[in-house]
């Protein structure tokens, strides 16, 4: 069965040495590759997990997001391809972003890394439709990842533990909720979106929302969406960011379907990558369906 991570870290030492809460644990492609032969997993596709970096190295956020793409291709080559990586980019410098996107695909990125947010700024803003419609023309796939600098209540509450649990994940869930609101994935049907951690919250409110909808737009409340949220949902990916949790990877193939969930490990904030990969295998639910969220899915994703 090939094994392909869809929710890995890797940082380059400017990044990790630059930025608050990481750590030269975060960084090494020799522990990384160590950790992937551990678990058999063949391919580990990094992403950007939103740093301060920038700010710390007196940087343009689109300028740091060049730092870390380019060290990360180094990185990539230096795994000999098995670490591949998304390029960063911000979200609030629409014209650079474009630019970025290009380059960092010519060279060997396979997709994009946004935040969830970026000051406020969410991705449903009508400043991104262009670049939307770019990377739908470029085929390449957006990975959404909580941001680690303005989550949802920052502004009330910054605590250890509350916030990287609670707030990340809604954060999360108030990204898919908007792009879901925009109907962002009418106006561009071939785009690839994937949102780490199963969407956020969004297994647990996908009954809810349809029943809110429904009844909102019987009375006039919300405009037509063509369709019911849940029915929205089943067009992006979600990621499983480490869970061990049956329960919860059941609820997300309920919503999302298993062509749509993608296995990860969230390395090495999980460190556990076994426990989240036998998760996935002891489910019950048939060696294709298995393959797909293991591998096949992610491979279609990124070609």
């Amino acid at each position: 069965m090939k094994v392909i991570d869809a929710h890995f870290h890797i940082l380059p030492e400017a990044v990790y040495r630059s930025a608050s809460f990481y750590n030269e644990s975060w960084g090494g492609v020799e522990g990384h590759l160590r950790a992937m032969d551990e678990a058999d997993v063949g391919t580990a596709v990094a992403s950007y997990p939103t740093t301060d970096f920038h700010a710390k190295s007196g940087l343009s956020e689109i300028r740091a997001s060049r730092v870390y793409n380019e060290a990360m291709k180094k990185i990539s080559d230096e795994s000999g391809g098995r670490i591949k990586y998304l390029a960063a980019l911000p979200i609030t410098e629409t014209d650079e972003m474009l630019a970025e996107a290009r380059r960092a695909a010519d060279v060997g990125a396979v997709g994009l890394s946004l935040p969830t947010n970026r000051m406020g700024t969410y991705p449903d803003g009508q400043a991104l439709h262009p670049f939307f419609a770019e990377v739908e023309r470029m085929g390449l796939p957006v990975f959404f990842h909580p941001t680690t600098q303005t989550p949802f209540g920052h502004g009330e509450l910054r605590h250890p533990l509350i916030t990287p649990v609670f707030q990340y994940a809604f954060d999360t869930t108030l990204c898919l909720a908007k792009v879901v609101d925009a109907g962002l994935l009418d106006m561009y049907p071939k785009l690839k979106l994937v949102f780490a951690s199963f969407g956020g919250a969004m297994p647990f409110f996908a009954g809810r929302y349809d029943r809110t909808y429904r009844m909102l737009l019987g009375r006039g409340i919300v405009k037509d969406a063509g369709a019911d949220p849940g029915e929205i949902l089943r067009k992006v990916y979600v990621d499983t960011s480490g869970t061990d949790s049956p329960a919860i990877l059941r609820l997300a193939l309920e919503v999302f379907g298993e062509d749509r969930v993608l296995w990860g490990s969230d390395f090495p904030a999980n460190r556990d990558i076994l426990a989240s990969i036998n998760a996935v295998c002891d489910l019950g639910i048939g060696g294709p369906a298995v393959e797909k969220i293991m591998g096949g899915n992610l491979d279609s994703l990124i070609g």
